[in-house]
């Protein structure tokens, strides 16, 4: 026996070391536990920090119980290898046993500490595993040598019995936050306020809403996309009404998709607000107080379900609110992709397939809608189907379920430079590296993410049509009633950037926006109107025939139903008849329309006015640009200098907006405040 471990065993009380002679394998076993369960709790919590706080609780309780489980794999390890420790050459096999146990615990530790260290850009994605793994053993050899004293083992017992009952107990923890200076915001909406009154007594259709994530307008052929890219969604067109002319909410999906939901412009519901300084991600939910699109369909008796293909439409941000059922796949692989950094995790993400527990691919989240309409149920259906296929990562084959590719994307991977000089490889998930001006994209670059990415447009074209297939064969059975657009575009260096999130040119805030439904939409129709994501919902349920109020400001979304009678056919519809008699007639709207876009994601904040065929932007500089794009759709020559009234009269109208971003606040949905109320009857917006 060494002079120290004499030492430490002099320390300790008669009675303890009796206990620890009578039980020092599970003495052990509980101290290594505990120090590996702790660590990967506290490591989730570490890294889910700009995440939702119940999320990275529920992870870091998935650690504890993982570093438990884990340790106790390693017993049976432990017991075999002990033979050949110097310890138990020496006659004193419990104390090789514990310091096997605790090699093994410090190794699994530290190599998921320096992997997830070692994922930035100084160290390469290829690098980074050996570098881990070539600590993790130094560090678990050198503790596997000098085995911690049974004082100290005692200690870490401790903690592990802390895990187990941090494991064990229930975990509360609290929301989101509600937008900041939105006082009240827990009080939810009331059922009087989600009653919708029916038009007839007409037997209710089913409401499906299609989404596709990052999806440009000109992509579509029915936006004049030569040669087409999108078959299946032209047809759609073919049969439906397009809106030529529809704005995003904003240039990034949280404000953009609640605008879609609830009807209201971004400045209103405050969903996507920063939480102050801090994680760029870190963002605040949907208010409760304002009634979205599922909740007014669920009041009606509707059934709802959601299939949702990106990780930030979650609950805790309000998405889900009015739902039944909300399935989230890419939450699902998201939420593996970080527990894989524990080595059991990443061990078991390998050897299942993802396709068993999270096809967030287009293929996987049409089957999961066909399913929802499969179900057999008399009530109506109100379905929201959202793609996340255009969207980064960028893959040479967007049908291919590639886990590491999205978690190249979540852990910004740098990307390795290929034998020819080029960055981007069969997968491509280094947008904040682009964005930082941290890697240069050269002209061979660029091409192959134009070319990655009409391939994904392309790819979810063929799932959309699809899930059209469905509906068209369940129109046999009830009417249907259906709405395609997406949350907003994608730059490809249109205007000198990539990606979106930063800035408003029609590249990445015009969306494709059609409405579909045998019997209630004409066929082969294309309206000019000025239409906007907040229109998606009150169209939406007055195709369904729903009575819907009129907007109470001029931002808030309106019905686009009377657009039905004064639309033209469409360039690639002329020869198609108009509306059978038996369609509905809606009253064409006579007033003045205006939409707004803001609360952008990355960059200096900024706003967008699109009025008729103007698109004024003003940024917090204070610089501004004007387009018209009836003559200049790629907006290229600002007109900002050669119209100064325009401008002072937009600037008027979009500063109390910009404030609002720049304050980080939203304002109360009663009522405009009197500037912009003001700068709107002076432009003709209000009487």
């Amino acid at each position: 026996m060494s002079r120290s471990e004499s030492s430490d065993r002099s320390q300790e009380s008669p009675a303890v070391a009796g206990r620890l002679a009578r039980y020092p394998s599970l003495l052990t076993f509980a101290a290594a536990a505990g120090v590996l369960a702790l660590l990967q709790g506290g490591f989730q919590l570490l890294v889910q920090q700009s995440f939702d706080k119940q999320l990275a609780l529920g992870m870091a309780r998935l650690g504890l119980i993982i570093g438990i489980v884990t340790v106790l794999l390693f017993v049976p390890i432990a017991l075999l290898a002990r033979r050949w420790h110097p310890s138990a050459r020496a006659g004193d096999r419990g104390r090789a046993f514990r310091s096997l146990l605790f090699g093994f615990t410090v190794a699994v530790g530290v190599w998921m500490i320096v992997r997830s260290l070692a994922s930035g850009p100084l160290v390469t994605a290829a690098l980074a595993p050996w570098l881990a793994a070539a600590v993790a053993l130094a560090a678990g050899g050198w503790v596997a040598l000098r085995p911690p004293s049974e004082r100290l083992t005692r200690r870490a017992a401790w903690l592990g019995l802390a895990a187990l009952i941090l494991a064990l107990l229930p975990w509360g923890a609290p929301g989101p936050p509600a937008p900041p200076g939105a006082e009240g915001a827990e009080e939810r909406v009331s059922a009087e306020n989600l009653a919708v009154a029916r038009r007839s007594d007409r037997p209710l259709p089913d409401v499906v809403l299609v989404s596709i994530d990052t999806l440009r307008a000109d992509r579509l052929g029915a936006y004049g996309q030569v040669p087409t890219l999108t078959p299946e969604m032209d047809r759609l067109a073919e049969e439906g009404l397009v809106f030529e002319r529809a704005l995003a909410a904003s240039p990034w999906t949280v404000p953009s998709v609640a605008s879609m939901l609830t009807g209201l412009p971004t400045v209103r519901h405050g969903a996507g607000l920063p939480l102050g300084s801090g994680p760029t991600f870190v963002r605040s939910p949907l208010s409760a107080r304002y009634a979205s699109i599922a909740e007014r369909f669920s009041a009606a008796g509707y059934r709802t379900h959601a299939i949702v293909a990106n990780a930030f439409l979650n609950p805790g941000m309000g998405m889900a609110r009015g739902f039944d059922a909300f399935d989230m796949p890419l939450n699902r692989a998201v939420g593996a992709i970080f527990m894989a950094d524990i080595p059991l995790v990443r061990l078991l993400v390998t050897l299942f397939p993802v396709e068993s527990w999270a096809d967030y691919r287009a293929q996987g989240i049409t089957d999961a809608a066909v399913a929802a309409l499969a179900q057999e149920d008399d009530a109506p259906l109100f379905l929201w189907v959202h793609y996340i296929d255009p969207h980064t990562p960028y893959q040479a084959d967007p049908s291919e379920l590639d886990l590491d590719a999205w978690a190249a994307e979540v852990r910004q991977r740098q990307p390795e430079v290929l034998d020819d000089g080029t960055i981007v490889g069969e997968v491509f998930a280094g947008t904040s590296h682009v964005r930082s001006g941290y890697i240069w994209l050269g002209p061979e670059d660029r091409r192959r993410l134009g070319e990655y990415y009409d391939r994904a447009v392309s790819y979810v074209d063929g799932e959309v049509g699809r899930l059209f297939a469905a509906l068209r064969e369940r129109r046999e059975e009830r009417g249907v009633v259906a709405a395609l657009t997406a949350d907003h575009g994608e730059e490809l260096w249109d205007h000198g950037h990539f990606e979106h999130g930063h800035d408003y040119y029609r590249e990445v805030t015009r969306v494709p926006l059609i409405f579909w439904g045998p019997g209630v939409v004409p066929a082969g129709r294309a309206a000019t109107t000025l239409a906007g994501l907040v229109d998606v919902a009150p169209t939406l349920l007055d195709l369904a025939g729903f009575e819907v109020a009129p907007a109470a400001a001029p931002d808030e979304g309106r019905s686009l139903a009377g657009s039905l009678a004064v639309a033209e056919p469409s360039v690639m519809n002329e020869s198609r008849p108009a509306a059978d008699e038996t369609d509905e007639v809606y009253d064409s709207p006579a007033e003045r329309i205006v939409r707004f876009s803001g609360g952008n994601l990355y960059g200096l904040p900024a706003v967008l006015l699109e009025d008729d065929t103007w698109r004024f932007i003003l940024r917090a500089n204070g610089v501004t640009e004007l387009y018209d794009v009836a003559g200049d759709p790629l907006e290229r020559r600002d007109l900002s200098a050669d119209e100064p009234l325009l401008v002072e009269s937009f600037r008027a109208l979009l500063e109390p907006r910009l404030q609002v971003f720049l304050e980080n606040a939203a304002e109360d949905a009663a009522a405009l405040d009197p500037e912009t109320l003001k700068a709107l009857q002076s432009l003709g917006y209000v009487q």
